[in-house]
This record gives C-alpha cells, sequence and structure tokens, in this order.
C-alpha cells in the first residue's frame, strides 16, 4: 500500500488557500496543464486533464466540506507515479494570523513500480504540487499589492 502524507504552511489566510482546492474545475495554478474538460458538476464530477507527455488524467471528486475545509478525489490510474485505485484528500487548516497549512495526503496501490518508489514519486509530486500553489498564490498577492507567502514545509 502507497500512503504519503506531506504539509505546508503558508503566510496567508485559509479561506483563499481553501479556495484554490474548492472550485475543482479551475487548475489555472497547476503548470502544463493543455487541456481541462469537465464532465458534471459537484461532488461527482470528473476533470479530465490532458498532461504533456502522461496519459490524460481522470479526476473525479469524492467528497467536499466548504465548513472544514476538506476535498477529497480519486483517480483510477495514475501512470506517472506508477499507482492505481489513487484516492486523496486535501484538507487547509485555518492557523490564525492570517496564516494556514495545507495537508495534502493518499492511498494508492503501486502499479509497474515497487511501494518505495511510488511512495517516492508520490512524495515529490505532493511537494511539487504544494509549490505551485504557493508560486500562484504569490502571483495573485503581488497582482492584487498584497504580501507574498513563503510556504514553509513540515513533512509527515
Amino acid at each position: 500500500m502507497v500512503e504519503v502524507s506531506v504539509e505546508r504552511e503558508y503566510e496567508i489566510g485559509a479561506e483563499e488557500v481553501w479556495a484554490v482546492f474548492a472550485d475543482f474545475g479551475d487548475v489555472r495554478w497547476v503548470p502544463g496543464i493543455e487541456k481541462v474538460e469537465l464532465e458534471g458538476q459537484g461532488v461527482g464530477m470528473i476533470r479530465h486533464l490532458t498532461v504533456p507527455v502522461v496519459p490524460q488524467l481522470h479526476e473525479r471528486l469524492d467528497a467536499i466540506d466548504h465548513r472544514e475545509r476538506v476535498l477529497e478525489y480519486s483517480i483510477p490510474r495514475v501512470e506517472y507515479i506508477r499507482v492505481r485505485n489513487y484516492r486523496a484528500r486535501a484538507q487547509v487548516v485555518d492557523l490564525g494570523n492570517g496564516r494556514c497549512r495545507v495537508r495534502m495526503s493518499c492511498a494508492a496501490e503501486a502499479e509497474g513500480a515497487s511501494e518505495a518508489e511510488a511512495i517516492a514519486r508520490t512524495r515529490a509530486f505532493y511537494e511539487a504540487m504544494l509549490g505551485w500553489i504557493d508560486d500562484f498564490l504569490s502571483q495573485e498577492s503581488t497582482r492584487h499589492g498584497r504580501r507574498g507567502l513563503a510556504g514553509r514545509e513540515a513533512e509527515r
């Protein structure tokens, strides 16, 4: 079983960071996406992501709780991290004083790789993803005249 959990703190409010996750159909913060096709709305919707060099991803929104700022989604197969039956959870925790922590975690089955390799690939992807959020929100803050973010990682 592949299980990964990664955290990063941001010097920005939880609501602003949550807005990035809560709009499941908007992946402007992810570099390299060539095309996004949405199927349905709300829980159960599927976003089909076309990315160069990897097979198309089909990500299904399984649950969303705006009050607790938790989102869960699943992907049948993620070839570039070599897993299947991937189930992920993102949570944004308010730390007060305009700060928050994002926790990304998942469980999946290794496919075509050892569990250790799949864990390493997943961890590297999560670290990159949290960096993309930091970059995106920093650009948005600069565009709107607010302070930068300077995310800090805290790995479990």
